[in-house]
């Protein structure tokens, strides 16, 4: 295992890996996300739900993270926070589902408008 230890983001970045779902069906607040921090020019990421941020511009970060080909993988249960004032923060949907969603969302028309379609 590598790690980093207090050390400042440069940039962080999130991107939906589920299939979108609009807001009248729940929106994308706990679907799939890629978490990506840049450290010191290099990429570390990682998977959660939820598109919240778990690490701000002034918190120093730490976690343990495996290399996998090119990609540098957090391992999220190491990841901590530190914020600027000294404290230790949790932040981020720490949860897991048990099943992904797959399903594209429909248009808002009843089945009769839709088969008239096919």
């Amino acid at each position: 295992m590598n790690k980093i230890t207090n050390k400042k983001i440069e940039s962080y970045s999130k991107y939906l890996k589920e299939k979108s779902r609009p807001p009248s069906r729940g929106g994308n607040t706990k679907a799939l996300h890629a978490h990506y921090l840049v450290i010191g020019g290099e990429t570390y990421s990682f998977l959660a739900l939820g598109s919240q941020q778990w690490v701000f511009k002034t918190d120093l970060v730490s976690f343990e993270y495996e290399i996998k080909g090119t990609y540098k993988n957090i391992i999220v249960d190491t990841l901590t926070t530190v914020d600027k004032n000294g404290c230790e923060v949790v932040r981020g949907n720490r949860g897991c589902k048990r099943k992904l969603r797959t399903a594209d969302a429909r248009m808002p028309v009843s089945r009769r408008e839709i088969n008239s379609f096919k």
